[in-house]
């Protein structure tokens, strides 16, 4: 294992440049891969075998509805659904409660059916939050579906409870060069460590919370409204979970809409070489947007930071890492694009006046390594692939060249979630043949999204026949209802009428 330095850019910017020559190199390069450099797809390999659905461990009853709080709209109706804790194996005692939570139909003599979603993650909550997304769809699609929100295993009011976890604090160096290799092998080291420990204290339950058991919690709650199919929303983590049910359960997917998309043949790997392009690319759609003085600022304010530190206003650290950090999240909304040009704005004026304390409201700090249970244990358990520390130093080091320091620990958090964790759960298997449903999926992804990249969009597309998709010139993550009217119009047709656009729709970006 060889230490490393940060490198530069390859056209001599300091680390930390972002130039839209790399990007789009990059990028060029990544679609090369994906087309065999033809413009046409390669061929796949062997497809991986997807089992029958397994038979219900436990009869399915239904839903327990009652009145919700008073945080939900007064129509809203919740409950719960009773679900084995193993759906594959019988054998595997005790059962789990699904919290569920339904707003009706506002024209109920106009009503399709039902649009439930998953809103990413894993494990992000959605009975909580039905309201907000009922609130962000078109009133023609609120008119015409029941909107059923469900938290998945693990999450919100739903069973089981994953607890008792924590991670140590592990300090990268603030300044100067990088030994890749001793980063990487010591992050992995001391998340490995804490995922080991809440894995032995969650053993109970750790292996069940994956994808695989979620896509039939979510068939018995479709069993359970009475309903022979349903339209499904997958944003993020969601896209995953909605394809997985349409391997599955082709038969009761009436329609698909997969918004910022996770790539069907994803693994830990993949994830963790995705951050070398994908940041980037974001942060350069950015800045090209705010325009060329921000360029400059980003780049002075990541050159120094290589050389200093500052502190915020509370007194803690600001680095290279946690500007960095906080600039990747910053880039993945063009909401919070103003964000950025703030903080680039306080912290050169900061470094210009060689000040000591930078005026920020956060500093961002990511000195302690990173470990979210649910997070990790429904990916873990849904990709078996573990990468040595070897492999994501070599792969930190090429993020760092193309973006930073940033960049480089960016793929280092995706690609050691899984460290110190045995392989568990029922892994997804990947689609390498492409699956027909009665209706093809719409794919909707921005260009940029550094969360879920294009690319990915690219590969769900190719998944299911027949497939198009609605790109948007942007960064954004997750697009429907949060963008303009030109990616709204064909999804909601989609979902009302059915509608597959005649050709990919392409729209540009909001100024």
């Amino acid at each position: 294992m060889r230490p490393a330095m940060v490198s530069t850019s390859p056209l001599g910017g300091m680390p930390g440049r972002v130039t839209p020559i790399i990007a789009a190199t990059i990028i060029a390069t990544m679609a090369i891969g994906l087309t065999g450099g033809t413009g046409a797809s390669a061929a796949p390999p062997a497809a991986e075998i997807v089992a029958a659905p397994a038979a219900p461990a436990t009869p399915r009853a239904g839903i327990d509805w009652r009145a919700c709080d008073s945080s939900m709209p007064s129509t809203a109706r919740c409950g719960s659904l009773t679900v084995p804790r193993d759906w594959g194996d019988a054998r595997v005692d005790g059962t789990y409660r699904i919290s569920v939570a339904r707003i009706p139909a506002a024209k109920p003599s106009e009503r399709i059916g039902v649009l439930t979603f998953n809103p990413g993650g894993p494990g992000s909550r959605a009975v909580s939050n039905i309201a907000w997304v009922q609130g962000m769809l078109p009133q023609r699609v609120r008119d015409r579906f029941d909107i059923v929100a469900w938290d998945p295993r693990g999450v919100g009011g739903s069973e089981p409870s994953i607890s008792g976890c924590s991670v140590k604090d592990i300090q990268p160096p603030k300044t100067g060069p990088v030994d890749w290799d001793a980063w990487t092998a010591k992050y992995m080291r001391v998340n490995g460590e804490a995922a080991a420990a809440c894995f032995d204290a969650n053993r109970r339950h750790a292996p069940y919370v994956g994808t695989w058991q979620l896509v039939r919690d979510l068939d018995a709650i479709r069993d359970a409204l009475g309903q022979d199919t349903l339209t499904f929303w997958g944003m993020s983590y969601g896209s995953t979970v909605g394809r997985a049910y349409a391997q599955y359960f082709p038969q009761r997917v009436r329609a698909l809409l997969l918004d910022g998309v996770i790539s069907p043949l994803s693994t830990i790997d993949l994830w963790a070489r995705e951050h070398t392009w994908d940041d980037p690319l974001a942060i350069t759609t950015m800045l090209s947007a705010l325009g060329t003085s921000y360029e400059a600022k980003y780049n002075r304010v990541m050159a120094a930071l290589q050389r200093r530190t500052l502190r915020d206003t509370s007194g803690a650290t600001v680095t290279r890492w946690s500007v960095g950090r906080e600039i990747i999240s910053l880039a993945s909304y063009h909401s919070t694009w103003t964000a950025v040009a703030g903080l680039l704005d306080r912290l050169d004026a900061a470094l210009g006046s060689r000040a000591t304390t930078a005026s920020l409201t956060a500093s961002a700090a990511i000195t302690k390594g990173w470990f979210d249970p649910q997070w990790t244990y429904v990916n873990c358990s849904d990709m078996p692939d573990r990468p040595s520390a070897a492999r994501l130093a070599d792969i930190a080091r090429e993020g760092a060249a193309a973006g930073g320091v940033h960049v480089g620990q960016s793929a280092i958090r995706e690609g050691a979630q899984c460290a110190g964790l045995p392989r568990f759960g029922r892994p997804i298997p990947r689609i390498l043949t492409p699956l027909t449903l009665r209706t093809p999926p719409l794919v909707a992804n921005a260009a940029a999204d550094n969360r879920t990249p294009w690319t990915a969009a690219v590969e769900m597309a190719k998944a299911f026949t027949g497939t198009r998709t609605v790109q948007y010139a942007g960064t954004h993550h997750i697009v429907y209802g949060r963008t303009t009217g030109c990616v709204d119009r064909p999804i909601t047709r989609y979902l009302v009428e059915l509608r597959i656009p005649p050709r990919d729709v392409r729209c540009p970006l909001k100024r």
